[in-house]
């Protein structure tokens, strides 16, 4: 009967004030898959070393942790197949302004199977290693900001009313035993303290299959979305990755050519989330990763055409 009802958390969204509950599901944001998508983005493109000594290879790996938390979330989900609370789909926009209406409603809704939450998970695996191996900050800063952070997240999926406090204290714990795991089998052996992109995008490749054959099996197909993602990313991942040696030194994009590559990247990205056809969607995912991996050489390999061709001007 506890894995049905499954705790506390059901009747919040119905208690808590408009306000309140929209400031929630605003910050549940920071653990929702177009967020990652955004910044994670934005951080191999315009790499720093301020923050890592090698950003681009930290970027990469945050990626690939990323379809790593979505697969195996994705998997657990399909496989236990337990239901969200009953309002979890369901929220009366308050009367405000149609465009703030309409975010209240997607913010505090959600759908599919809820245990265990993605976002707890997914929040404590990113998180998680961006306080072990970023360098702003110290350590012990980074690791106080990463906890703050995923116990709001995961407060946030409870307040809502789109998960039971059990989903996210079990995700929680599940995504501190996927950064043992990775920090494990996937550590980098020319960069202590780093993890190995490469190793990581297998990892999410073979965890993605298991993903998406479980939800074959049992015929989820309102999962089948998010573990094409997995798959298609984690593939792309993985070529786009090993197709270059020399990440760290390639030069990072021009802020123009950052817009146009991610309004590029933006647009194949939803249009494979909207794509129902499977192969369709693991091809459109693969190939928006892979473009974000290689964008820097296609940015340089085309500067050095610009310049080869004004010299021949000459």
């Amino acid at each position: 009967m506890f894995l049905q009802t499954r705790g506390v958390g059901e009747m919040v969204l119905a208690e808590a004030p408009d306000i309140v509950v929209f400031l929630f599901g605003l910050l549940t944001q920071l653990g929702d898959q177009w967020f990652f998508f955004l910044v994670f983005t934005s951080l191999y493109w315009l790499a720093r070393p301020r923050i890592s000594e090698r950003p681009r290879r930290v970027a990469a790996s945050f990626v690939a942790l990323a379809f790593i938390s979505l697969s195996l979330v994705t998997a657990l989900k399909v496989g236990f197949a337990l239901p969200r609370p009953p309002t979890a789909d369901i929220a009366s926009a308050p009367n405000w302004p149609a465009p703030l209406a309409d975010l209240y409603v997607s913010f505090t809704t959600d759908d599919g199977f809820g245990f265990p939450s993605g976002h707890a998970l997914g929040t404590t695996v990113v998180y998680g290693a961006a306080a072990l191996l970023l360098d702003a900050w110290d350590r012990r800063r980074r690791v106080l900001a990463a906890a703050a952070i995923v116990a709001t997240v995961a407060l946030s999926r409870v307040v809502i009313g789109v998960h039971y406090g059990i989903d996210v204290v079990v995700g929680v714990l599940l995504g501190l035993v996927v950064l043992k795991t990775v920090f494990t089998v996937a550590a980098a052996d020319d960069v202590p303290g780093h993890l190995d992109p490469t190793r990581l995008f297998a990892l999410a490749v073979g965890l993605s299959v298991v993903a998406l054959a479980v939800v074959v099996a049992t015929g989820a197909s309102h999962h089948a979305a998010n573990a094409s993602a997995a798959l298609g990313g984690s593939l792309g991942g993985l070529v786009g990755w090993s197709r270059l040696s020399d990440h760290e030194s390639l030069p990072t994009l021009s802020l123009p050519a950052a817009l146009v590559s991610l309004l590029v990247a933006g647009g194949l990205w939803v249009a494979a989330d909207a794509l129902q056809v499977v192969p369709i969607a693991i091809l459109a995912t693969g190939t928006v990763v892979a473009f974000i991996l290689v964008a820097p050489w296609i940015q340089r390999r085309l500067s050095n055409n610009a310049a080869a061709g004004r010299s021949v001007e000459r």
